[in-house]
């Protein structure tokens, strides 16, 4: 009984311990970063990077990504997570089974379909997204070290040829920056940026690209006064998508709750954004 109790303390302390560390850290450890074996070839670029920085800080941890921010705050380096896109070590000591090789093919189903959303926002939608460089397989070309400083101030050094990983602009989340300028009095400012936001949303469905995740809130943002579209992990190609009859109730449906904050927030915009967004889909 006592040694029963004693494996259960002890297991029990090793789960404290990493849940510790797991929350210090957000969970970003250099293993997580690099891809589970597989063929990535067909998302091969040859473009050369011209870094405008060597160090960057950690910043933030996303769904998809942990987020590291340039020297000169200009910029994020974003790295992906893959912990979620593996089998873990132990299973695959086991005999390769029907289960093993079932579950092995959803795990490469989602990078596939993460590769592929990168790959339509770097291709057909760049600008919009304040893509500056996007990396998705091993390559020699690169030729360029970064120092990575994580959450606890721990540096580590990296090879950019190694591993995927992308290079966008730093903004500023959308209703931040509404905030921001409302606080100001800058009302003029605020109905620029939300024209501007709705025609940004609109564009990406005349691209012909559907996004499973247009949360105003959380994947949008303004560098200075410029919109753009912070993550795009959940793009599809759709041609139908550029029919109005398909993007006009989509633009209804996705601004719905970008609507209920505005009417929460900044009321006496709302009728303003009502009009803004009929314009717009018709």
């Amino acid at each position: 009984m006592r040694l029963l109790l004693k494996i259960i303390f002890i297991a029990l302390a090793l789960f404290s311990v990493e849940r510790l560390c797991h929350r210090a850290t957000d969970g970003f450890a250099m293993v997580n970063v690099f891809p589970p074996p597989g063929d990535n070839s067909s998302w091969q670029r040859t473009e050369s990077l011209a870094l405008t920085s060597n160090t960057f800080t950690y910043y933030a941890s996303g769904s998809q990504c942990y987020v590291f921010l340039s020297e000169d705050g200009k910029s994020v380096l974003k790295l992906f997570k893959f912990q979620h896109m593996r089998t873990p070590p132990w299973l695959n000591t086991l005999p390769l089974s029907g289960l093993l090789r079932a579950k092995r093919a959803k795990k490469r189903q989602i990078l596939e379909r993460t590769f592929n959303s990168l790959s339509l926002a770097y291709d057909l939608f760049r600008e919009e997204s304040a893509l500056i460089f996007l990396h998705l397989d091993r390559t020699t070309h690169l030729k360029s070290q970064v120092t990575l400083i994580d959450k606890i101030g721990k540096r580590h050094s990296l090879d950019l040829d190694s591993l995927p990983f992308l290079i966008q602009k730093k903004g500023e989340l959308a209703y931040t920056s509404f905030d921001r300028w409302m606080e100001r009095g800058e009302v003029e400012k605020v109905k620029r940026g939300i024209r501007e936001l709705l025609t940004l949303a609109l564009s990406r469905c005349k691209a012909g690209i559907f996004d499973k995740d247009p949360d105003f809130s959380t994947n949008f943002g303004f560098i200075d006064t410029t919109p753009f579209q912070i993550d795009f992990g959940r793009f599809t190609l759709d041609q139908s998508e550029k029919e109005p009859r398909v993007h006009r109730p989509e633009m209804v449906r996705i601004t719905r709750n970008f609507h209920r904050w505005i009417e929460k927030n900044h009321p006496d915009l709302l009728d303003y954004f009502e009009k803004e967004l009929l314009a717009i889909i018709e």
